[in-house]
């Protein structure tokens, strides 16, 4: 027992003499360390983000951008068009102030980008202004919109028959400087109106039969469809015969297509020059027709011209008799029938009436020209008839 004692003791001796001689083994760390290390010796700097682009970079601070569009971060990635899309969205959404900067913002969209969706953006303006109340006409915040909207449809470069009627009935009902807006949207696209045939046209239209109300506007733009219809179908047939209109007219077909249309004048347009071609050529034919009965008054003496004067019937109470040209202190009689109810006017006193009849006189004195009338003349041939002596009577 001793001896196996001291034999274990000499064991365990030399084991620790071995193991304090052998080298330290480091522990071996684990994978997740690993990784790490190796991450901190071959890093790599993290991606940048990605810019936005210039188009949105653009408007990002403006009040309708903020509030009609998502966050920026949203956007990085977008294309021209989705933007613009996203743009009229918002357009048919926001209220009459944020459109007309909405469209002030398209049109620099276009001058520095070009928009890829041109007729997108003219429907959804058409929609806009069609959809426009009657009283916001008149409204500052309406005109507002309506000068922006046309001023996008111009630098767009669209014209057709949907923006013609949409925009005449502005012209019918608008302000005077929104007649001058449409008529230089309409000149900026090859329009010919050197007088005011169209003009006058348009408002000769019996407009004061529509009510003003919410259908005004969607009747007027259906007067003007037909209007252009017309005019349209009259284009085509003159057209068809363009030889001989030429003919008839001692000009050739170069020439008169010079005066319906010029280079980049849009097809729409074309029927307006025609419109005022044919009022052009009746007002020339009126002004021969003038100056050739002109020439044949001038042969007849003032004695045989004839005159009928129809006169309405007036069931009021006059307020001057025919030929009443003074005012009578002495004979009431003489007074006008106005003058018999209203009381003199006494420049002593300040009453309430007296100042609202301040200067009112109960005659007129008008300086006519005398005019003969013969509304019974002679035949002609009658004249030629010997005319009977009548016998004359000497009285002394």
């Amino acid at each position: 027992k001793q001896w196996y004692q001291r034999r274990v003791a000499i064991t365990a001796g030399n084991q620790q003499k071995y193991i304090s001689k052998a080298p330290v083994i480091p522990p071996i760390p684990k994978r997740e360390s690993v990784v790490k290390a190796y991450n901190s010796r071959h890093s790599t700097p993290a991606p940048e983000e990605e810019p936005l682009p210039a188009f949105v970079e653009l408007f990002k601070d403006e009040p309708w951008f903020i509030t009609s569009l998502p966050d920026c971060e949203k956007l990085r990635s977008i294309t021209l068009t989705d933007f613009v899309t996203m743009v009229l969205e918002a357009l048919s959404k926001a209220v009459y102030s944020i459109k007309a900067e909405i469209c002030q913002s398209l049109i620099l969209l276009h001058s520095d980008f070009g928009i890829p969706i041109p007729t997108d953006v003219k429907y959804v303006t058409l929609t806009c202004l069609h959809d426009l109340p009657q009283r916001d006409i008149s409204r500052p915040a309406g005109v507002n919109f309506i000068t922006e909207a046309m001023n996008l449809i111009q630098k767009l470069n669209v014209m057709d028959e949907g923006v013609l009627s949409e925009v005449i009935p502005f012209f019918i009902d608008g302000d005077a400087n929104l007649r001058l807006k449409v008529m230089a949207l309409l000149r900026s696209r090859g329009l010919m109106n050197d007088n005011t045939f169209l003009e006058d046209e348009f408002d000769s239209w019996e407009t004061w039969k529509i009510d003003e109300g919410a259908n005004r506007k969607k009747e007027l733009v259906e007067m003007t469809r037909k209007w252009i219809k017309e005019w349209t179908s009259r284009y085509t047939t003159f057209m068809s015969n363009i030889s001989s209109e030429a003919k008839k007219w001692n000009k050739t077909i170069p020439e008169v297509m010079a005066m319906l249309s010029s280079p980049g004048t849009a097809p729409v347009i074309s029927i307006l020059n025609f419109f005022i071609f044919k009022c052009r050529h009746k007002e020339e034919v009126i002004a021969v027709a003038k100056s050739e009965d002109g020439k044949s008054r001038d042969k007849t003496s003032e004695k045989d011209r004839n005159a009928v004067i129809s006169m309405p019937v007036i069931r009021k109470r006059n307020l001057m008799r025919l030929g009443e040209s003074h005012a009578s202190k002495c004979h009431p009689e003489r007074e006008s029938t106005l003058a018999r109810f209203l009381p003199m006017l006494d420049l002593k006193s300040h009453t309430k009436l007296n100042m609202l009849l301040h200067g009112f006189t109960s005659w007129i004195n008008l300086a006519l020209r005398p005019i003969n009338v013969t509304p019974f003349s002679v035949p002609e041939s009658k004249r030629k008839l010997k005319k009977k002596k009548v016998p004359t009577a000497t009285l002394r």
